[in-house]
């Protein structure tokens, strides 16, 4: 079959755009799975960069959690040797607790095998092995799908550490915060006290230079060091006081104040002259309590209010000729050793052991320390005080110094770190 010369052009013309067509498709699919294989390294190259980075922040949260176990440690040696007694804020070391525990929660800290908060497991890094990109464009595509959600995940991992990071630095400086405030109470504590004329100036000396150390530790400083350091200085010159007092001439002794305590004992004694009767503040103090007491359905009464030195010589006396010097002692005060003298002491209802476990007594051991009054002798307390337990017995203080006092569980001796004993 001939093909005239307008068919034969026709043809070429057909299989020529064929030709083209199929070429074109070639460079379609080319063009396709280049691009698929260009998506997989990207997706491949975000993963490692987000994997660096997810290990980077476990690294500082390892770190950190380094930094708070020793700032938990410190912080708990402070609060440990912190005395209340000797801080112008009591609450400031039950505060320095508070933050030590919020510290040990932020940084995940575990008790170990013998009770004592050690670190967590190491943050480890997810390592991303390399591989190249599989063959075929789905392959590819799906590949750089699942790099991608892993990317995510890693995300959203290192996003979690660094938060939990920003959380220790933050528990961290709250505790460091809480450390400086303790110290400055104790320096505002020790700068308010008023020394004993009687200590040596040896000691007192002693005492204002360790008052001092507290005004503005260095950055770097031992606090508890500090802390220990002015706590001994006040040990001592209250222990230089106390031999000062045993060794006076009792007919011109000062009176004697310990933080600022107006002090009446065995071993600290009153001249003759002190006091003229209740002090406004104790009166005051007590018909407030009577009143919110009777509000209750109590009924209190002082029995026995300020005695004088010339009162209790007269009893002391009496009792000595009844039952011995060591059973007056022991049931009564000395002249010149009575709280009564000082005006801020007052004896509630019946003066005998059965007022403590009557309704009355067993409010006032409550309450009384709202009001400003502490039960003076405790019970258990008589090696310390040297009285037996007196639940009628108390003494103003005022509000601040009895709810520590009372807070604490402590005689007032034991309190302010003094004795109670005849020379």
């Amino acid at each position: 079959m001939k093909f005239t010369k307008r068919q034969k052009v026709i043809a070429a013309s057909a299989a020529g755009v064929l030709v083209v067509g199929i070429g074109g498709f070639g460079a379609w699919q080319w063009s396709q799975t280049s691009t698929s294989a260009a998506a997989y390294e990207q997706a491949d190259g975000e993963l490692r960069t987000v994997n660096g980075e997810r290990n980077r922040a476990a690294a500082e949260l390892n770190k950190a959690r380094e930094g708070a176990l020793a700032a938990h440690t410190a912080a708990m040696q402070l609060s440990g040797a912190a005395d209340p007694a000797l801080l112008e804020s009591p609450a400031a070391r039950d505060d320095l607790i508070v933050a030590t525990e919020a510290l040990a929660k932020a940084a995940a800290l575990q008790v170990n095998e013998v009770g004592a908060l050690a670190l967590p497991a190491a943050e480890t890094a997810n390592r991303v092995a390399s591989t190249a990109a599989p063959e075929g464009r789905e392959a590819q595509l799906a590949g750089a799908k699942k790099l991608e959600a892993t990317a995510t995940s890693l995300k959203s991992e290192a996003a979690t550490l660094t938060k939990q990071n920003e959380a220790i630095k933050k528990a961290v400086a709250a505790t460091e915060k809480s450390e400086q405030q303790l110290i400055a109470s104790a320096h505002t504590k020790g700068a308010a006290t008023e020394v004993p004329e009687l200590a040596s100036q040896e000691t007192k000396d002693a005492f204002a230079a360790a008052v001092a150390a507290l005004q503005k530790p260095a950055k770097n400083a031992d606090l508890v060091a500090l802390l220990r350091a002015y706590q001994d200085a006040s040990a001592g010159m209250v222990a230089s006081t106390e031999v000062a007092a045993r060794n006076q001439d009792p007919a011109s002794i000062e009176p004697t104040y310990i933080n600022g305590i107006l002090i009446a004992n065995k071993t600290y004694p009153l001249p003759s002259w002190w006091g003229d009767g209740l002090t406004g503040e104790t009166v005051a103090a007590f018909d407030a309590m009577q009143a919110e007491a009777a509000g209750q359905g109590h009924s209190l009464y002082i029995s026995s209010g300020f005695r004088s030195y010339a009162s209790q010589a007269s009893i002391y006396n009496s009792l000595v000729a009844q039952v011995g010097v060591a059973g007056a002692d022991r049931d009564t005060a000395r002249p010149g050793h009575s709280e009564h003298q000082t005006g801020l002491t007052v004896d509630l209802n019946c003066i005998c052991e059965g007022f403590g476990y009557q309704a009355d007594g067993q409010w006032v051991a409550a309450n009384a320390h709202r009001f400003g009054f502490i039960v003076r002798y405790p019970q258990g307390k008589e090696p310390v005080t040297g009285y037996i337990w007196e639940p009628w017995h108390l003494r103003y203080l005022g509000v601040e110094n009895a709810t520590a006092v009372y807070n604490s569980g402590l005689s007032l001796e034991e309190y302010l770190g003094i004795t109670s004993s005849y020379n």
